[in-house]
């Protein structure tokens, strides 16, 4: 039993680290596109 929940113990880990990293790439992507907007937008200005 113990075995179980080690293997449990480390697919949870493991699926909590990809949507951790999968979660930061959108964030820094989303980031971004923010800053590309913004400059885009400067730079019709001015």
């Amino acid at each position: 039993m113990v075995a179980v929940g080690f293997i449990i113990g480390v697919l949870q880990d493991s699926c909590e680290t990809a949507l951790n990293s999968s979660t930061d790439a959108l964030f820094t992507a989303a980031a971004c596109m923010a800053e590309d907007d913004q400059l885009a937008k400067n730079a019709l200005r001015g």
